[in-house]
């Protein structure tokens, strides 16, 4: 009984995380762009390609460059990205972890500091309606603003 009653006043473990909701078609996109990575790495970044930026980041444990190709759109001082897949990709990890990066978009470089999480209706708003369609339909909730090095300091 004591047990408990001790139990019952046990404070709540505030800094475990809140669990996110995966995307509904995670596993089936997560799918599709392990296959189409190949085709669509080399399109991301580039000046004629408004829809795929270019995330190049380090490792957190190996230190090697990577690079990898998300939906951005840039803002007044930034870039927002959206989290298709979640929040624990390694390459938001890695610029969490370092406290920013670059990214490639139209052709041109640019160096961010760490990601912020930004609420839905905001992240959406950046893309185009046909973009935000897909990314409802594809049941897209997590956005990220990376605001660019030389604003955030």
């Amino acid at each position: 009984m004591t047990a408990l009653a001790n139990a019952a006043h046990v404070e709540p473990n505030l800094s475990a995380e809140v669990p996110v909701r995966p995307p509904r078609f995670g596993g089936i996109l997560w799918r599709i762009s392990r296959r189409t990575n190949g085709w669509a790495l080399p399109l991301a970044g580039r000046r004629w390609n408004p829809i795929l930026g270019l995330v190049m980041h380090q490792g957190r444990r190996s230190g090697r460059a990577y690079a990898t190709p998300v939906a951005a759109r840039r803002v007044a001082d930034g870039f927002v990205i959206s989290l298709a897949f979640g929040a624990q990709v390694d390459w938001h990890r890695n610029l969490v972890a370092a406290g920013g990066g670059t990214i490639r978009w139209r052709g041109r470089d640019y160096a961010v500091s760490a990601p912020e999480t930004i609420d839905t209706d905001e992240g959406r708003a950046a893309f185009d309606p046909i973009e935000r369609l897909f990314m409802r339909l594809a049941g897209v909730d997590g956005y990220i603003r990376v605001p660019d090095a030389a604003v955030a300091s």
